[in-house]
């Protein structure tokens, strides 16, 4: 018995919840084999009761042990602001002298004497007793990071923390206060199609969707993570199992764009070669996206191109402006670009496995390779320069375009991790807990729960590190962005962790420190200037949809699940205000491959389907679901009477039935909707079937028409010249 109790106390300080509800309503307790597994994952071993006291001693050690806390953030509400003093008994009188370094450079100081601060708390630990106090901090700091120092009466310095200073709520675009409601167009980039593409979407392709958008009075683009994958691995596709959230995919980078190809004879004489525009007219024109093909074409050119750029003179404005990128970049670009040259060095293999001198960023051995392979480390350095340049251009697109009416630019996504033999944890291997996964619990869409092979954030360990890494990430993500999509964003709260040798139907939930996160997240969304959207599907914890909308934080809805319990429609109206709408995502079926059926027929080809069920149910259920459809369609008078059903409907009709449903949504009182590109070009197939790896070519798919040939269409300009009206007369919102 006292093993458990031990092991209990132990999981509950690292932050493990006891159990979960599903949205089945069903009840799952954390198993002690379950806690051993996720405290080792955290770093804490707890196998038997020894083990299990000593981590427990260990980690409330460390957090009573020093004197200020790692970090403290604080949100702006006018009241008075603290952090908190950990003393011995014996310095009870003893006077400290306490030093803030504000962000700007300006030092605030003052004394302190515990005996004359609020006591909260007292603790033993191992027979030492600890004496916790409030701590006034001065009300007037301003936003940002800040550095709280304290000094015995000698001056020597004996502890310092992180104070971080943020606003209560994210920031929102003055057209809001005004009750504006925006619209735009998203797309996943990589599937855009273009007359003049390299085999998928680029950055040009990007400006060229901004400015149609910005043309037809649309306010915002909407696309996938753009995180840097693997370029010795480009088979590996998902933009949401990235090698970083840091840096960007250079394969995004379109060719054609780089300054220096108009006076490189030697990249102009490839693009002359036969052979080579064979491969490239080869790529233009799959039906799918081939990585490996596009890899190879583009980094062919492209290091051609920067050998051109290196011949640069030093006072060339290009150099000057690559010059300024790396300093702004620091040293994470940096080790990032030296990981991707030892990745070419050891031909792939995962960084874990790589010779233990190389597997520490700031080693001796790596500052060898970077300093004998600079030309190399250079190159990709030059991509990160190159891919931020066209990434901006497209940015300033839409502004340029836009035709009236508030601008919010580029909606970006950030997913919710990264890959384990990734360049994030080879340059901060402990905040990541390495051997647990992330994941979902089992749902109405995947029985068997989801297991994304992804290592979660130690949140002990990120807390300890000042939440920089964390700080990092979202504020990479905002650059260039007006709106930034956190994808899975329970992880705010919570995540579902899976422990090693567990199925995704075993794991259970670890918390994050919710308050400190959406602190820093309001910061940044302030110093960018870009809104925040939580994608808030699936199993979400009571209270936390509130909680966003507390923090300005815009709800992510999907017409296809905004259902009453008896699978009927909500209307339009009763959208949340502090909301994104759209019809579906990238995990879900197109607005005609549910119509006609086909992710029904596809799950079933391949096995996805719950025990039990048939193909004939499941063909009835969606007849049922057509039906309803059609329901909510024609009583919002956005479809006529006559309107049939037919799983068959020809061309015309699926153009009916696309432009219907957005104006549904645009109806809403939703802050934001969004119209997806697939359904504009009427695609059948998704691009990304959840469970699957091969499949089914996830993250591949093209569309099937051009960009040109979209935005020219009648239909293009119909559905925006509908959506803008229906946005222009939206009703107030309501509860239902």
């Amino acid at each position: 018995m006292q093993y458990a109790e031990t092991l209990a106390r132990l999981a509950e300080a690292a932050g493990i919840e006891p159990c979960y509800w599903d949205i089945f309503g069903n009840r799952h307790d954390t198993t002690e084999l379950d806690m051993q597994a996720l405290l080792a994952a955290l770093g804490h071993p707890a196998t038997d009761e020894a083990t299990a006291a000593a981590s427990l001693e260990k980690l409330e050690t460390a957090r009573w042990g020093r004197l200020l806390e790692p970090v403290t953030v604080l949100r702006t509400t006018g009241a008075q602001m603290w952090t908190t003093l950990t003393t011995r008994p014996a310095d009870r009188d003893r006077t400290f002298t306490w030093v803030i370094e504000q962000e700007d450079g300006l030092e605030m100081r003052g004394e302190v004497i515990p005996a004359g601060l609020a006591a909260l708390e007292v603790r033993d630990i191992a027979g030492v007793t600890h004496e916790r106090w409030n701590l006034p901090l001065p009300s007037h700091l301003a936003y940002g990071y800040h550095t709280l120092r304290l000094f015995d009466a000698a001056g020597t310095l004996l502890d310092e923390g992180r104070v971080i200073v943020c606003p209560t709520r994210c920031w929102r675009p003055d057209f809001v206060e005004d009750g504006g409601r925006a619209w735009g167009i998203a797309c996943q980039l990589y599937s855009v199609r273009t007359a003049v593409d390299w085999g998928m979407g680029d950055f040009s392709s990007l400006r060229s969707l901004a400015q149609a958008t910005g043309a037809q009075g649309g306010h915002v683009v909407g696309i996938n993570p753009l995180h840097a994958l693997f370029p010795h691995n480009p088979a590996h596709a998902s933009p949401y199992s990235p090698a970083s959230r840091l840096f960007l995919n250079p394969l995004y980078i379109d060719v054609d764009a780089v300054p220096e190809l108009a006076d490189s004879t030697d990249a102009r004489s490839l693009m002359a070669d036969t052979a080579f525009m064979d491969r490239l007219k080869a790529v233009r024109g799959g039906d799918l996206v081939d990585y490996p093909a596009v890899s190879a074409l583009k980094h062919e050119i492209l290091r051609v191109l920067h050998k051109a750029f290196e011949a640069l003179p030093e006072t060339h404005a290009r150099k000057q402006a690559f010059a300024d990128f790396l300093d702004a970049g620091g040293y994470r670009l940096h080790r990032f670009a030296v990981f991707n040259v030892l990745q070419e060095d050891f031909a792939g293999t995962p960084w874990p496995q790589w010779p233990e001198e190389f597997r520490n960023p700031a080693g001796p051995a790596v500052l060898d390779v970077a300093t004998a392979q600079m030309d190399r480390v250079r190159y990709h350095l030059w991509l990160q320069f190159e891919a931020d340049r066209q990434l901006g251009a497209a940015a300033d697109a839409l502004t340029t375009a836009a035709r009236g009416g508030p601008v919010i630019g580029l909606y970006r996504d950030l997913a919710v991790g990264v890959d384990t033999s990734g360049a994030d944890t080879w340059m901060d291997p402990g905040v990541y807990a390495v051997g647990a996964r992330v994941g979902c619990p089992p749902d109405a869409f995947n029985s068997h729960g989801q297991d994304w092979g992804l290592p979660p954030l130690n949140p002990l360990v990120l807390r300890d590190m000042g939440y920089g890494p964390f700080v990092e990430m979202v504020r990479a993500n905002m650059r260039h962005a007006g709106a930034l999509r956190m994808d899975h964003a329970m992880a705010l709260q919570h995540l579902y962790w899976i422990p090693p040798g567990v199925s995704a139907m075993g794991g259970t939930y670890v918390s994050y420190p919710m308050d400190d996160l959406l602190g820093i997240l309001a910061l940044e969304s302030h110093r960018n200037c870009c809104m925040v959207i939580g994608e808030d599907l699936g199993t979400v914890p009571d209270g936390f949809r509130d909680r966003m909308a507390e923090e300005d934080i815009l709800s992510y809805r999907l017409f296809y699940f905004e259902r009453y319990a008896d699978g009927l429609f909500k209307r339009p109206e009763t959208y949340p205000e502090q909301a994104v709408a759209t019809a579906t995502s990238h995990d879900l079926h197109t607005i005609v491959g549910h119509w006609r059926g086909w992710d029904v027929q596809l799950r079933h080809d391949l096995g996805l389907i719950p025990e039990g069920a048939s193909p004939a149910d499941d063909d009835r259920a969606r007849i049922r679901e057509r039906e309803v459809l059609l329901a909510a369609l024609k009583d919002q008078g956005v479809v006529p009477e006559t309107f049939g059903r037919d799983p068959a409907a020809d061309e015309a009709a699926l153009r009916t039935l696309v432009l219907a449903i957005h104006r549904f949504l645009a109806r809403s009182p939703a802050r934001l909707m969004m119209v997806n590109l697939d359904d504009l070009a009427l695609e059948e197939a998704q691009v990304n079937l959840p469970g699957t790896v091969d499949q089914y070519p996830n993250w591949r798919r093209r569309l099937g028409r051009t960009l040109e040939a979209i935005a020219a269409d009648p239909d293009f300009a119909a559905t925006a010249d509908a959506v803008r009206a229906e946005r222009a007369h939206v009703p107030a919102a309501t509860k239902r």
